[in-house]
């Protein structure tokens, strides 16, 4: 057997952290970070306690991970959506269809991250980054607004933001059923005339 090379062990360090971070995640979304161990994530994840802390440092620092590793999926949407497309109106429409199909791929994983958000002094240790983040992707999103014309872009952005919020909110809650086409037509309507 040839050793490993060394894109080898990225890949199956990348798996590992991965399985640690969906173990993490179903536990702390059913039974609050507070309650949940370091020795339950590790059983849940298949690996020891040791493996698990040579990934991350702390219970903190999974948490931070999985709740960047999101904000970051995110961002590489909206960036995405606005260097793949010219228009104003073709940057919202590719940013408001991705985030829905984005729910629509894996609503169980957003409905824990959305219950992990709510949970007491959750964000407490990564509110400043995470600060930082929504208002770059706030700044892309005004200026999307921008371009569009509208009377109050910065007011319009936040509008926006809220209603796919909450649409994302509602969904995730009760997937089945949820009218999210019809959702994703009245937000592109609002700003996509004809």
């Amino acid at each position: 057997m040839s050793p490993r090379s060394k894109k080898q062990f990225e890949a199956m360090r990348h798996e590992s952290m991965e399985k640690i971070a969906n173990a993490a995640l179903q536990l702390f979304g059913k039974q609050g970070f507070h309650s949940t161990s370091i020795a339950q994530i590790a059983r849940a994840a298949g690996v020891s306690k040791g493996l698990l802390y040579n990934y991350f440092e702390s219970k903190e620092a999974l948490l931070h991970f999985i709740i960047l590793h999101a904000v970051e999926v995110g961002e590489a949407l909206l960036e995405q959506a606005l260097t793949q497309n010219d228009s104003p109106q073709e940057q919202l429409r590719a940013f408001t269809e991705g985030t829905l199909a984005l729910l629509q791929k894996d609503p169980a994983f957003w409905r824990l991250l959305t219950a992990l958000a709510f949970q007491q002094d959750i964000l407490e240790g990564i509110m400043p980054q995470l600060m930082e983040k929504q208002g770059t992707a706030m700044a892309k999103v005004i200026a999307v607004f921008a371009q569009l014309d509208v009377p109050n872009p910065q007011e319009e952005a936040m509008y926006y933001s809220a209603v796919m919020d909450g649409i994302a909110l509602q969904f995730v809650q009760m997937p089945e059923g949820y009218p999210l086409e019809q959702m994703k037509a009245m937000v592109l309507k609002r700003y996509l005339k004809p």
